[in-house]
């Protein structure tokens, strides 16, 4: 069980929140709240502000509960003029323990200032539970402490001050606010740190992709940890590749980065890779931005991966890499403009034909009686991948545009986009269906058909309305349609062409 200890109310509700409680115990004065947070034993308590409250009432609690470790979270304040306010910060940095609030911190020998840590970890210690330190900045090193909030945080002086002079209370308002966000983004720190790789992994897949996130969870176990890591590689390559606010070089180097630590596999360059690239936030996404920072969890996750497995993911996210790294050098002003449909397949081969090329090879390796399908899967692997794209290509085109990428070509009508999707999504069909007819295992056959079912209804949609996105309502029908098929052994998906009726008829013939 992991206790996780703050000096006040507020920067622990946010985590109790999270948390599902099962019992609340009395130690001392105060109340321990134990439960689960991310799936991890917990047990989460103020300690009061100070470093002597914090010392006296951890040291109970620890006598009180048995821990595997202690984190002592809560607000600091910066001295190191590269700290902003919400930045999380941890041993990593040096953090001072002082005995008031400090307005001059040009005296101070660190990076940030709190006033519990030191008496936390001296009970950590006697207890010999090892201790860490997690910080929220609350304020800069050049921000103002109103002088009405004292040396101590007196809550009841604070309010009296605030009765006899009114023009404070927007001050405590704003303050109020600030604490807020910041112990929010302080908790949501502490409870994916505190996850299992495997929870953490989830919780990224779900930050950062729509179709993916419903698709995944249909594989069956070992391919789906596999294709789970994969997606989340290729994600953080598509992440400095819609980077339009960074210079093109500095895009490029990170492509380059991110492809030479797949080939040699580093903790301490993730960590370094993954600080560097976070700083300069190549996406507003916060989804994306949660990614990055984990790359470290991920690139460790990819190494545990069975050798064969690794071979395949590494060999084509680096080729998807390259692909797009091409793609971004062609970036001239801001702005990228493919002037053909032949540009336009060769950038929906690099982003996406790749990614169905490489789940083919990870299928082949895990369902063994797809093999002898193996030329058919191989021979539409790469349109699979295409279609889908398209379809994003169309769907997205407005913002692309105001992110200064123009993917359809100006020499192409749009109608002949939609066309080249269509006759795509007829060949993803039959791959879909030759799979069930090799009797793959239903997972696969579900992540298959399902993104292929949403893209026909969201192409539908496309050309019947102004409309680019199928509702909620929608989604949740084609996913139970696909699921209800797969399960009593039906086809998930019809071919629409003549051509694709002959072919379906042929394919379930055969079984």
């Amino acid at each position: 069980m992991i206790a996780i200890v703050t000096a006040l109310r507020e920067e622990l509700s946010p985590l109790l929140r999270r948390a599902q409680i099962d019992r609340t115990v009395r130690v001392g004065r105060r109340r321990a709240h134990i439960g689960r947070l991310m799936g991890t034993p917990v047990v989460l308590m103020t300690t009061g502000v100070g470093v002597v409250e914090a010392e006296k009432n951890l040291g109970l609690l620890l006598r009180e509960v048995e821990v595997s470790s202690v984190i002592g979270a809560g607000v600091a304040g910066a001295v190191a003029s590269d700290l902003r306010v919400g930045d999380i910060i941890t041993d990593a940095r040096r953090i001072q323990t002082v005995d008031k609030i400090v307005r001059d911190k040009s005296a101070i020998d660190a990076d940030a200032i709190d006033m519990e840590s030191a008496g936390w970890a001296k009970a950590a210690s006697r207890a010999n539970v090892p201790f860490k330190i997690v910080r929220v900045i609350f304020d800069a090193a050049d921000d103002d402490i109103p002088a009405f909030i004292g040396q101590n945080v007196d809550r009841g002086a604070i309010a009296r001050h605030a009765l006899v002079h009114p023009r404070a209370i927007p001050v405590l308002l704003g303050m109020r606010t600030r604490m807020r966000d910041c112990c929010e983004k302080l908790a949501d720190f502490i409870a994916r740190s505190i996850a299992s790789p495997q929870t953490r992994l989830a919780g990224l897949l779900e930050d950062t992709s729509r179709t993916f996130a419903l698709c995944i969870p249909l594989l069956n176990d070992g391919v789906r940890e596999q294709v789970e890591l994969a997606y989340l590689l290729f994600r953080i390559a598509d992440t400095f590749e819609d980077a339009s606010h960074w210079p093109v070089a500095d895009r490029l180097a990170a492509l380059d980065e991110f492809c030479a630590l797949l080939r040699t596999p580093d903790a301490d360059k993730a960590q370094r890779f993954a600080a560097k690239w976070s700083a300069k936030r190549p996406s507003s996404h916060a989804g994306y931005i949660r990614l990055i920072n984990d790359v470290p969890l991920v690139i460790e996750s990819f190494t545990k991966l069975p050798p064969e497995a690794m071979d395949v993911i590494r060999d084509n996210v680096i080729r998807s890499a390259k692909g797009m790294a091409h793609f971004v050098g062609m970036t001239i002003d801001g702005s990228l403009q493919l002037i053909d449909m032949e540009q336009l397949r060769a950038y929906c081969y690099a982003v996406a034909g790749i990614v169905g090329e490489m789940l083919t090879e990870l299928f082949l390796l895990n369902a063994p009686q797809l093999r002898t399908s193996a030329s058919l899967l191989r021979a539409r692997a790469a349109t699979f991948g295409e279609g889908l794209q398209l379809v994003n290509i169309l769907k997205d085109s407005h913002s692309d545009l105001s992110e200064g990428r123009t993917y359809i070509p100006p020499t192409a009508d749009r109608a002949d986009v939609i066309a080249l999707a269509r006759a795509d999504l007829e060949a993803a069909t039959e791959y879909t269906l030759a799979m069930q007819t090799a009797d793959a295992p239903r997972g696969i056959i579900a992540f298959a058909a399902l993104p292929v079912a949403l893209a026909q209804a969201t192409l539908d949609r496309i050309q019947s309305s102004a409309a680019t996105k199928i509702s909620r309502p929608q989604v949740f029908r084609i996913t139970r349609r696909v699921r209800r098929s797969v399960e009593k052994g039906q086809p998930p998906l019809s071919l629409r062409s003549s051509n694709g009726r002959s072919m379906l008829s042929l394919l379930f013939g055969m079984r």
